[in-house]
Parts: C-alpha cells; sequence; structure tokens
C-alpha cells in the first residue's frame, strides 16, 4: 500500500509539472503574456498580503458579501452585452447563447456561451440543465465554435427528485463532454462557483476569475460539516481553505484574474471581453 502511495505521489507530481510547461501564464514571467483585461501582478500580491492580515468577519465581508449578493447581476445579462446576440437560449437557471464576438485585428468570430442564471433558483442546475448544456456542447463543437462558461451557483441540486433523475451521471456526463471538445473552451468564474454545480464547467483550457468572485469545491458550509470534529464555523473554513479570486490565482487553481466586476463601470466591461477573446486566440 505505501508503495502504491509513493508512486501516485510521483505521477502526481510528473502531472503538476506537465502542467505547468503547457500553461499560458507562466510563472516565471508574464512579460508580453498574449491575454488582456487582466490585474496587475501588483494588485494580486497586495491583495494576498491584505487577506492574510485580516480577521474572519472582515474576510467574509470583503470576500464573499458581492459574490453572495442576490442583487448581483445575473450573467446573461452581462453576456448579452460582450457582442452581438445571434442566438440564445433559457431552461430555468440554464442560459446559452452563441454571439458574434469582436477579435483583435477586426476580426469577427461566433462563440458559444453558458451560463448559470442566479436570478432563477439561484443558477442551481437540475440533471436536465446538465444534459442541455451538453448537447450546446456537442453542437458548439461540431461546428467548431469556442466554448464560454460562466460559474455562478451554490451548488448543483441536491435534492432528492434530482437524484432520482440521476444528477451524478448527468454531472459526469457534463464533464466528459467538456473535456472532450475539441474546440477553445474558456472557463469564467463570475460569482459563486460552488461544488458539483461549478465543477463540470470549469473542466476548461483556461480558468478565469473576476476579481470579486469566489471558487471551491465544497460549499464552506458543507466543509464545515464534514470537519465538524474540528469545531470550525463556516467562516472559518472559507478563510481557512482560501476561496477568493485572488486566493484561488496564488494558490495554482485558476489562471488569471480579470480586472472587472459586474458593479465597475460599463467600460470596464472592456476587459471581460477582451480577455475572454485573447484566451481563445491563444488557445
Amino acid at each position: 500500500m505505501q508503495k502504491q502511495l509513493i508512486e501516485g505521489d510521483r505521477l502526481f507530481l510528473i502531472a503538476e509539472n506537465l502542467a505547468k510547461d503547457f500553461s499560458l501564464f507562466p510563472e516565471q514571467s508574464r512579460e508580453g503574456e498574449p491575454v488582456s483585461g487582466l490585474l496587475s501582478d501588483s494588485v494580486i500580491r497586495g491583495e494576498i498580503e491584505a487577506l492574510s492580515k485580516i480577521d474572519i468577519d472582515s474576510y467574509i465581508e470583503r470576500v464573499l458579501a458581492k459574490a453572495e449578493d442576490q442583487s448581483r447581476i445575473a450573467a446573461p445579462k452581462i453576456i448579452r452585452q460582450l457582442g452581438n446576440v445571434f442566438e440564445e437560449k433559457s431552461v430555468g437557471p440554464y442560459y446559452q447563447a452563441i454571439l458574434d464576438l469582436a477579435f483583435p485585428e477586426g476580426e469577427t468570430r461566433r462563440v458559444g456561451f453558458m451560463a448559470q442564471d442566479r436570478s432563477k433558483d439561484l443558477g442551481v442546475w437540475m440533471p436536465e440543465h446538465h444534459l442541455e448544456a451538453a448537447k450546446f456542447v456537442e453542437i458548439c463543437s461540431t461546428q467548431s465554435i469556442p466554448i464560454v462558461t460562466f460559474m455562478d451557483t451554490p451548488g448543483a441540486d441536491a435534492k432528492q427528485e434530482a437524484n432520482e433523475q440521476n444528477q451524478a451521471h448527468s454531472i459526469s456526463r457534463l464533464i466528459a463532454e467538456m473535456s472532450n471538445v475539441d474546440v477553445p473552451n474558456i472557463g469564467v468564474i463570475y460569482g459563486l462557483g460552488y461544488s458539483g454545480g461549478a465543477i463540470p464547467l470549469a473542466s476548461s483550457n483556461t480558468i478565469l476569475s473576476l476579481k470579486d468572485a469566489v471558487f471551491s469545491t465544497i460549499q464552506p458550509a458543507g466543509l464545515a460539516s464534514i470537519a465538524r470534529r474540528l469545531n470550525l464555523s463556516w467562516q472559518q473554513c472559507a478563510k481557512y481553505v482560501g476561496v477568493s479570486a485572488f486566493e484561488l490565482l496564488g494558490q495554482g487553481n485558476v489562471d488569471a484574474l480579470v480586472d472587472y466586476a459586474p458593479s465597475d463601470p460599463d467600460s470596464q466591461r472592456e476587459n471581460l471581453r477582451l480577455a475572454i477573446v485573447t484566451s481563445i486566440t491563444s488557445i
């Protein structure tokens, strides 16, 4: 057993090194980086340092308040403002659209978008929504249309009805489809990127995050419940894990931070469009 664990660790380290070798955002230098609209290294370092010094209550207010705010602009509204909408479809909290986006040097290309719409059921997807997304991924791949996903959910639906409809299988199906596409695939953490609701949409070539978004493979409340022998509050779990966009970048869990938040002036939204189109071009 010990030999197997050692071998597993060795393979993991090899995979980690390979991932860094092929990263679009190498640690050694960001000079000449092909992706635009991002926060500078100095701003990122300053925020990470500031977050490490504040107390737990201040951390929750600074990191989670904006991401969890129910009045936060829903992702579909922002997506529509990135380019010309060719077609779109909504099924409850599931949203998809194909847009004509302006690319560098005056080129216009069609790009497929999928998003969790927090204005409907808080952006929580049922199995039907994951399967709808899988179909859209297949269509985009067949037509050579790049895919951009917007994550904004407290998690996938875990109630009895969802499980009776095989929620785990629908999530796995979407992960497989997202991983199999042969077109550029960009994940954008837009607001709340939590648990099994966000993981399928994070199966991307590149993961970008808005500067006020959060992400974790489990909700802090869920982590506190699992680790209850440690007697930690969900607020403590959030701070110890580090769910802010800045900490996620420092941990290597996301590739870059977009210099944009939904509360910013409309002119700042150009940074989001630039980050998306230049990420697609890079891939």
